[in-house]
């Protein structure tokens, strides 16, 4: 008679874990370069930058006319402005026209925006008099229904980790900012199910016999987590067939993963075929279920020995090797589907249309926190990178207000290690490029890194007026023309256009008349488009411009504090660090 195995020492799964690891650290499997529409659930092997601006050009986000907003000024429901109009821009094709005083041209949604024109009205205000002219009842102001250059992407903003998960939407940004191919992790998984019991599927079910389901329900388990199984399919309980299998698996495969013939039976094999070829580390686990659950090691290459039972099985593939292959991609972990979260932004629904509004969260430790990804609407990629999103009713007329709580529907867990929010400058895409881990960014502006650093949201805060260290930027000029391109109201770089127009003695509606002012959401896309020529000049921070080759006279000396919760303290050191090593020049 074999003898039994007996478990006479259970270890804890923490234990297992840590052993595995120390002798079969997790290690990034090889790359793979797939078009991007085979690499969706896979895993980036690489970091992914924006080769370009998005939008790359000034596109209309309505159906109207193009126009000077100057033009408009003034028009009323019973006081109409007459219009001439010059030409019409197709989606798809480059204007032919300019735009000049007293004149407009017909756009579509999505047309690029002739050059002269700053806004566009909506064919809601405008009536056709037959005679080459239009109406215009409703006056409209600068970058009205225009989407400017670099909104929502700039040249060279970090995107997208390694380890990121290929999502829909991150296939969506990806081709939005003209990416073909990407490199990507797919870690293989060697299947092998054990058992004289088991026949597959569809076959007629004798006495004694079992279904396999552990291949199927596993296998399918791995595809859903991004993971790429090799089923090897049913091996009988002979120790000789079970070696070759695992030698194959070896092999051909990153990890391997049995099913049955691990407990104390006579007939399980599993682990004193993984002690004869390689080493076993853990026989026997305590908890349940999982007690029979080997872990062991094949040149170099792990292998999971998992309960046969299939419910078990799947509670061992879920604890114990997805986690395992979670770190070797680098991976966040599975999303929950929706939680409480407190507003601290005013979210707006549109009039009439349940409006779905895409979320970033942080936490106090004990709550959650909506922050909106973008300072904009139509920001694909900011949208891609959400946490989840809130929805308000169609029937609700009210926005939903600063501290209200919102349900958030989740798009993947928002846990995360470490965080940035507020205010940005281009030293901030360097850290958030080479720091260890994956950061999450909300970086729109002062308002938001000053509630993180009241509520002490677990972060590090960027901000004037918040708690922390201070920090000297420089505010430049740079450029010079008509297409005047300015930081967002929500920057802190916004006082030094405001600083700008005191010294030229210029108001804000002034400054309108004299030039197309364009408001951007960050000093880097200032920057970037005006390296790409989509304005003339522009006010961006010292370290932008030098980081784009642009010549620049300095313009105003501003502060931002620097702060971070105990957590944050690594990554708080790292960016304080850099913005005051970039300060100094």
């Amino acid at each position: 008679m074999k003898a039994r195995k007996v478990f006479k020492e259970l270890v804890p799964v923490d234990i297992a874990f840590k052993k595995l690891l120390e002798a079969v650290p997790p290690r990034p499997p090889k790359e793979e370069v797939l078009k991007i529409e085979d690499s969706l659930n896979y895993y980036l092997a690489e970091d992914i930058d924006s080769k370009i601006n998005l939008p790359p050009y000034p596109r209309t986000s309505v159906d109207g006319y193009a126009v000077n907003s100057r033009s408009t000024w003034g028009a009323y429901e019973d006081s109409p402005v007459e219009l001439r109009v010059i030409g019409r821009v197709p989606v798809g094709e480059k204007p032919k026209v300019k735009v000049g005083s007293g004149e407009a041209v017909e756009v579509d949604t999505g047309s690029v925006l002739p050059e002269g024109a700053d806004a566009v009205v909506m064919v809601e205000y405008i009536k056709e008099t037959g005679d080459g002219r239009i109406l215009v009842y409703k006056s409209v102001v600068p970058g009205e229904n225009v989407l400017w250059p670099a909104t929502d992407v700039y040249r060279g903003q970090p995107l997208f980790k390694r380890g990121t998960r290929i999502t829909s939407r991150v296939i969506a940004s990806l081709a939005a900012v003209g990416i073909r191919e990407v490199k990507v992790w797919r870690p293989r998984v060697y299947l092998i199910s054990t058992g004289n019991e088991l026949i597959e599927p569809g076959k007629p079910l004798e006495i004694g016999k079992i279904y396999d389901i552990n291949t199927y329900s596993l296998a399918s388990r791995l595809r859903e987590e991004g993971f790429l199984p090799i089923v090897h399919g049913i091996v009988p309980d002979d120790e000789e067939e079970i070696e070759r299998a695992i030698l194959r698996g070896v092999e051909v495969a990153d990890v391997v993963v049995t099913t049955g013939s691990t407990s104390a039976g006579p007939e399980d094999k599993v682990y004193r075929v993984v002690g004869k070829l390689g080493k076993v580390l853990v026989h026997g686990l305590a908890f349940k279920p999982g007690k029979p659950v080997m872990l062991g090691v094949v040149k170099g290459k792990p292998i999971f020995g998992l309960a046969g039972h299939p419910d078990s099985a799947y509670f061992n593939l879920e604890r114990i090797v997805i986690p395992y292959l979670r770190m070797m991609v680098n991976a966040a972990s599975e999303p929950r589907r929706t939680i409480k979260a407190i507003a601290l932004s005013k979210f707006v629904g549109a009039k009439g249309r349940r409006t779905h509004v895409p979320v970033k969260l942080l936490t106090d430790g004990d709550m959650w926190y909506a922050f909106p990804t973008a300072v904009s609407d139509h920001a694909m990629v900011s949208y891609s990178k959400a946490d989840g999103y809130i929805i308000i009713p169609e029937t609700r007329r009210a926005p939903v207000d600063v501290g209200e709580e919102v349900d958030v529907y989740l798009f993947k867990d928002p846990a995360y290690g470490y965080a940035v929010v507020g205010d940005t400058d281009k030293p901030l895409d360097d850290v958030l490029r080479s720091f260890k881990e994956e950061v999450k960014d909300i970086l729109l502006g002062s308002y938001v890194g000053q509630e993180a650093s009241y509520r002490s949201l677990r972060s590090v805060w960027i901000a004037p007026n918040s708690k922390g260290e201070e920090v000297k930027i420089q505010a430049v000029i740079v450029g010079k023309g008509e297409r005047f391109g300015i930081p967002h109201k929500v920057s802190f770089l916004y006082d030094a256009y405001q600083r700008w127009l005191k010294e030229k003695g210029l108001s804000k509606m002034e400054a309108s008349k004299k030039y197309m002012i364009i408001p951007f959401p960050s000093p880097q896309a200032i920057a970037s488009a005006l390296k790409e020529g989509l304005i003339d000049m522009g006010i961006t921070t010292r370290a932008s411009a030098e980081a784009y080759g642009l010549d620049w006279e300095p313009l105003t000396e501003l502060s931002v504090n620097v702060g971070w919760t105990k957590d944050q303290k690594e990554l708080g050191e790292v960016v304080l660090d850099e913005l005051r090593r970039s300060s100094r020049g």
